[in-house]
């Protein structure tokens, strides 16, 4: 059976545009480039439903240097993250809504399932978002306070549309 090549292509722009609107009404986060102030790149996570920014980097035993995970928000304000349940260390971005770093903080440590939540680390600053890096990731790429990571201007639009909560809950506050 011979399949013409046009028939072919049209088929699979189909079926990648039909995944791709079912990720985005599943709320799957999607994935954003990231210019890092030395240039480099990180390929984040979107977490933009509440339930995705609860379980946030929970369970993940690897973070490849390359990658992290932004959360968005509708508005700005006060966030608190904590590491329960997160097996890797991490550093914690706060920015502003035009992506200037507002608060990093370095190398979080990691959580053990067997830990007391008492003595699990939390870190709290404003943000609209907040990204969270492999441990090391933020002093290798030289992010600092007032620094701006580039991003996608349509993506952090999206990533910042206001979305509804489950009918008789509030919106989550962070992590």
């Amino acid at each position: 059976m011979k399949i013409n090549n046009n028939v072919l292509a049209v088929f699979l722009a189909a079926v990648l545009c039909g995944l791709c609107c079912a990720e985005e009404k599943s709320g799957t986060p999607g994935i954003v480039s990231l210019t890092m102030p030395d240039g480099s790149m990180v390929e984040a996570e979107l977490a933009l439903t509440p339930q995705a920014q609860e379980r946030g980097l929970m369970f993940r035993e690897t973070l490849p240097d390359s990658a992290g995970m932004l959360f968005a928000f509708k508005e700005d304000g006060p966030r608190t993250f904590w590491m329960k349940n997160t097996y890797i260390s991490l550093d914690i971005v706060f920015l502003d809504g035009n992506m200037k770093v507002r608060n990093i903080f370095h190398r979080v440590p990691r959580s053990n399932p067997e830990q007391p939540e008492i003595e699990v680390a939390r870190v709290s600053a404003p943000a609209k978002f907040v990204l969270e890096l492999a441990a090391g990731k933020a002093k290798k790429c030289r992010l600092k306070p007032d620094y701006v990571i580039k991003a996608s201007p349509s993506l952090i639009t999206k990533a910042a549309a206001p979305r509804a909560a489950p009918k008789g809950k509030a919106a989550a506050g962070g992590k």
